[in-house]
C-alpha cells in the first residue's frame, strides 16, 4: 500500500505522521476538526465525506492526537484555544507530485516573437489611431473630464504661486547653468506647455532645477573652450527683431557658445529620452537607488553652493571642470579673499537673513497657511531689484543682471557644434532628470490614487527638452521645491502648469526689464537658501549606519565621488559601485542550517531559533539567494563549513589509510614469509573500516538543500551543483533537494543533470522539506535513527504494527511492520 503522510495541524504548525496500512475512508486528504471557508471542500478535491460514525471516530482520533501533541494546547492571542486538523496524504517527490496534479508547461517567448505578435496586433484603424493619439497625449483622455467649478480655483491659485517662485528660481538656475537669466524665464515658459499636453502625473512643475542646472554648466563648460574661437553674432541665438521676438544683446562670443551648447544638450536630452522610450528603458532607474540619488544629490548641492561663492563675495574666480575641480575653486576662493565686495557681502548676508526668517515663519504657520507659501524668493527679488535702483548698487561694484530682453526667441534648430563632445552628458543627463521626475511622480500618484506611466514619463521629458530647444531652452527637469507647493497650494491637474506658463508670457513681453537692476548676489542667496534641504540630506548618514550599512557605504561613496570627481564621473562612480553592491550582496549571500520544531513539520533556522532541532543523521541546507557563477564557490563552502564534511579531505584521509594500510599489510607478508607463518587477515579490519568512514562523516548520511531561495541557476552554479552531488555520492552520503521552483526545475531538465548525478527526479527532488526528511528515514536504518522527543530529548522509539489493529497514533513513534517500516514525526 502506498505510503502516507498524515499531518496533525495546530494553526499555523503541523505535526507530520507517516502511516502504512491504516483503515481510511479517504481517497486523497482527510480533514479533521473545525472547517472554515477555506478549508470546504466538495467532491474529488477533498476525498469521500464521512458518514456520522467514521466522523466521531474521526473526532475521537483527532481528540486523542491534540492531547499528544504539546503544540494543541496552545492559545492564540485572544486567548481561544488553536483549532486542529488532521491531513493524510502521501509522500511526494517532485516527480510523484506532478504526476497526479499536472503543471501547466512553460512556453518561452523569444524578442523576435514578442516584436512580431505585437506588430501583427498593429492595425491601422480608427480606434487604433484614436488609442495611439491619447497615450501619447494624455491630455486628450482627461481634459473632457475636468471639474471647471471643482478643480479650476485651486489650479489658478496654484499656477499664479508657482510662478512666483519661478520668477526668481528661473533666473537664478539659469546662472547656476552659465546661460543668462533670461534663459531661465524661457524654459519656465515653454516647459509646462509641452508637459501638460503629454505628461501623465498632475502635480508635477517642470521647467528649472537647481541639480540638473548645475550638470549642464559643467557640461557645457567643459565642452566650450574657455577663449571662444571667434565671436557669435547675436542673430545665430535670435532671429528677427520684429514682432515679439528680439536680438539678445551681449551674447557673443563664449557667452554666446554657451548658450549654443545648452541648447544642443537639451536637444540631445530629449532624443536620448524618447529612444529610451522606444526601447522601453525606464527599468534602467531600478539601479538608481535612494541611497544613491540622496547621495548624488548631496554631493550636487556642494558644487552648487560653491559655484554661488564667487557672487556672494563679489569676487571674479576662474571656472575650472574635471577631477578635483572643487579644490581649485576654493583654493581661489582663499586667495581671492581679500579682493572681496563688502557691499555684496552685506547684501548676501541681509538676503539670506530674511530668506530664513521668512521659511521660518512659513514652517511655525504652515498650517495657518494651509500650504501658501509666503514667497520669500519673490519678496527678496524685488526688494533686491528695487534698493538696487534706488541706491545705485551698481556705483559700489555690486554685478548686476543687467539687459533683459522682452519678448520670445524666435524657433530655430539647436547646433550641432558641440554635440558630439555633449553625448556623454547628455546620457547622465537624461538618466538622472527622469529618475528624479518618475520618483516625485510615483509619490503624488500614491498620495492622490492614480497611476503615473513610467514610459509614458518618457515621452513626455523627451518631447519637453526636444521641442523647447528649439526656442533656444536648455534641459527642464521635475522642480522638487515647486512640485511640492504646487500639489498643497490646490494643484490638482496640468492645467496649474500653464495658468503659471501664461503668467510668465506676460512677465517676458512686458515685465522683465523691471529685474535688469536685480544684483547677482540676490538670485545667489535664494540658490544657496534652496539648498538647505539637500544640505539636510547629510543626517541619512546616522539612519542608514544604524539600518543598512552597505546603504550608507552607498550614500558616502557617490557623494564623496561627486564631490572629487565632477559630476558626470561621480555619476559613473556612485552607479557602478551600487550595482558592485548588489553583485556583492548576492556573491555571499546567508547560508545556515534547518532544524525541525519538535511536534511540526516546520524548519527553521538553528541559530536564530534555538527550539529548532536539527535531525539525526541529517543536515538541511539553504543559501539565501539565487545560485550563479559569482557566489558557486561560497555556496560549496558554506555547505562544507556548516555541513563539517568535505568530500576532498574525506577522499584523501581513505586514500592516504588505504596507502598505509597497503604498506603495512606488504611489510606483514613479508615479516610472516621470512618466519614461515601463515598471512590471515584480521576480521576486524572492515569493522574498523566502517567505524572510522562513520567517525568521519558523523553520522551523517543525507543533506537536504532548501531550494527555496533560488530563483535561478545558471549554467556554473548547475556545473557546480553536479560536482557536489558526486562527491558527496562518493563518500555515501545522498543530497536531495527540496522546494525546488518550476524555472529551476525547467532549467535542470533541459541539461544533462540526471544524467550526469546518475539519479532521478524520483530519488532527487522533493516536494517540501518534509518529505524529503520522510524519505531519507523511510530509506535509513530505523533502529539507528535518532527523533527529537517532545521535551527536547533525543531517543528511539519503537512500536510494533500487529496486522489488522490500528496503534493509537503517537507524535514521536516510529512504527515498524515486519514488511513495513513506517516513521511518524
Amino acid at each position: 500500500m502506498e505510503d502516507k503522510i498524515v499531518d496533525h495541524i495546530d494553526s499555523d504548525s503541523f505535526t507530520m505522521h507517516q502511516c502504512g496500512k491504516m483503515n481510511s475512508a479517504f481517497e486523497d486528504i482527510s480533514v479533521y476538526g473545525s472547517l472554515d471557508p477555506l478549508q470546504e471542500h466538495k467532491g474529488s478535491q477533498t476525498g469521500t465525506m464521512l458518514k456520522s460514525g467514521e466522523e466521531k471516530d474521526a473526532l475521537v482520533a483527532s481528540k486523542e492526537i491534540r492531547d499528544a501533541n504539546p503544540l494543541s494546547g496552545d492559545s492564540s492571542q485572544d486567548g481561544a484555544p488553536l483549532k486542529s486538523f488532521r491531513i493524510e496524504r502521501p509522500i511526494y517527490t517532485q516527480q510523484s507530485f506532478q504526476s497526479v496534479y499536472k503543471e501547466s508547461p512553460s512556453e518561452h517567448i523569444s524578442y523576435i516573437q514578442r516584436f512580431v505578435r505585437k506588430f501583427k496586433k498593429c492595425q491601422c484603424s480608427g480606434q487604433c489611431c484614436t488609442g495611439c493619439v491619447t497615450s501619447t497625449l494624455p491630455i486628450i483622455k482627461w481634459l473632457p473630464n475636468y471639474g471647471v467649478r471643482k478643480q479650476l480655483p485651486g489650479d489658478i491659485i496654484s499656477g499664479i504661486t508657482v510662478c512666483a517662485m519661478n520668477i526668481p528660481q528661473g533666473m537664478a538656475y539659469a546662472l547656476l547653468a552659465s546661460v543668462p537669466p533670461v534663459y531661465g524665464l524661457y524654459l519656465s515658459f515653454f516647459a509646462p506647455i509641452v508637459y501638460a499636453l503629454t505628461g501623465s502625473a498632475r502635480e508635477i512643475a517642470v521647467g528649472t532645477f537647481a541639480v540638473i542646472s548645475m550638470m549642464v554648466s559643467s557640461a557645457i563648460e567643459r565642452a566650450v573652450p574657455q577663449q571662444a574661437s571667434s565671436d557669435l553674432n547675436p542673430s545665430d541665438i535670435m532671429n528677427g527683431t520684429s514682432g515679439n521676438t528680439t536680438a539678445i544683446p551681449g551674447t557673443s562670443g563664449r557667452e554666446g557658445e554657451l548658450v549654443l551648447a545648452a541648447v544642443s544638450l537639451a536637444f540631445l536630452v530629449g532624443l536620448i529620452q524618447l529612444s529610451m522610450y522606444i526601447l522601453r528603458l525606464g527599468w534602467v532607474t531600478i539601479y538608481l537607488s535612494d541611497p544613491f540619488i540622496r547621495g548624488y544629490t548631496t554631493g550636487a548641492a556642494i558644487h552648487v553652493f560653491t559655484s554661488q561663492v564667487d557672487d556672494l563675495l563679489g569676487i571674479d574666480i576662474p571656472r575650472y571642470s574635471g577631477v578635483f575641480k572643487l579644490i581649485y575653486v576654493y583654493r581661489d576662493i582663499v586667495l581671492n579673499l581679500k579682493y572681496s565686495n563688502y557691499v555684496t557681502i552685506l547684501l548676501s548676508i541681509s538676503c539670506i537673513t530674511v530668506l530664513i526668517i521668512i521659511k521660518l515663519i512659513e514652517g511655525k504657520f504652515s498650517k495657518q497657511l494651509r500650504g501658501y507659501p509666503l514667497g520669500a524668493e519673490l519678496i527678496v527679488v524685488i526688494l533686491g531689484a528695487l534698493a538696487s535702483h534706488l541706491i545705485g548698487l551698481e556705483d559700489y561694484g555690486v554685478d548686476i543682471i543687467g539687459d533683459i530682453p522682452t519678448g520670445l526667441p524666435a524657433p530655430k534648430l539647436p547646433s550641432t557644434t558641440y554635440m558630439g563632445s555633449l553625448v556623454t552628458d547628455a546620457i547622465a543627463i537624461a538618466i538622472v532628470v527622469f529618475a528624479i521626475s518618475v520618483s516625485m511622480a510615483a509619490l503624488f500618484g500614491q498620495k492622490n490614487n492614480y497611476k503615473v506611466d513610467a514610459n509614458q514619463e518618457l515621452v513626455a521629458y523627451g518631447c519637453t527638452n526636444t521641442i523647447t530647444s528649439f526656442f533656444s531652452c536648455y534641459p527642464s527637469s521635475c522642480s522638487l521645491s515647486r512640485s511640492l507647493v504646487q500639489e498643497n497650494s490646490g494643484g490638482s491637474s496640468q492645467i496649474a502648469g500653464l495658468v503659471n506658463s501664461v503668467l510668465m508670457l506676460v512677465i517676458l513681453l512686458f515685465l522683465a526689464p523691471l529685474f535688469e537692476p536685480l544684483p547677482k548676489a540676490v538670485l545667489a542667496s535664494v540658490i544657496v537658501v534652496a539648498l538647505k534641504g539637500m544640505f539636510k540630506q547629510f543626517m541619512d548618514l546616522k539612519k542608514l549606519w544604524k539600518y543598512d550599512k552597505i546603504d550608507f557605504n552607498v550614500w558616502w561613496v557617490t557623494c564623496l565621488g561627486v564631490f572629487l570627481f565632477d559630476v558626470d564621473l561621480g555619476l559613473m562612480i556612485g552607479v557602478g559601485f551600487s550595482i558592485f553592491v548588489m553583485i556583492w550582496r548576492t556573491q555571499e549571500p546567508y547560508c545556515c542550517l534547518l532544524g525541525r520544531i519538535p511536534g511540526t513539520d516546520i524548519y527553521k533556522d538553528i541559530t536564530h531559533v534555538p527550539s529548532a532541532k536539527e535531525i539525526p543523521g541529517i543536515k538541511i541546507f539553504r543559501m539565501m539567494s539565487s545560485l550563479y557563477y559569482a557566489n558557486v564557490d561560497h555556496f560549496k563552502k558554506s555547505l562544507h563549513k556548516l555541513t563539517k564534511i568535505n568530500p576532498r579531505k574525506i577522499l584523501q584521509a581513505r586514500a592516504q589509510r588505504a596507502f598505509l594500510k597497503e604498506m603495512e599489510e606488504k611489510k606483514r607478508q613479508k615479516e610472516d614469509k621470512v618466519n614461515g607463518n601463515i598471512c590471515q587477515k584480521s576480521e576486524q579490519d572492515s569493522d574498523i573500516d566502517r567505524k572510522i568512514e562513520e567517525e568521519e562523516l558523523g553520522g551523517i548520511h543525507a543533506i537536504i538543500l532548501d531550494c527555496s531561495s533560488l530563483n535561478f541557476v545558471d549554467s556554473s552554479g548547475l556545473t557546480r551543483l553536479i560536482q557536489i552531488i558526486n562527491a558527496y555520492k562518493k563518500i555515501g552520503v545522498k543530497i536531495l533537494m527540496a522546494q525546488v521552483k518550476k524555472r529551476v526545475r525547467d532549467t535542470i531538465s533541459k541539461s544533462e543533470f540526471y544524467s550526469q548525478v546518475n539519479l532521478d527526479g524520483q530519488s532527487l527532488l522533493f516536494v517540501t522539506i518534509h518529505d524529503a526528511v520522510l524519505y531519507v528515514v523511510k530509506e535509513s536504518d530505523l533502529n539507528e535513527l535518532l527523533v527529537d522527543d517532545t521535551d527536547g530529548r533525543a531517543r528511539t522509539h519503537i512500536h510494533t504494527v500487529i496486522e489488522g489493529q490500528r496503534v493509537p497514533p503517537d507524535v514521536n513513534a516510529i512504527r515498524v511492520n515486519e514488511t513495513e517500516q513506517d516513521t511518524a514525526f
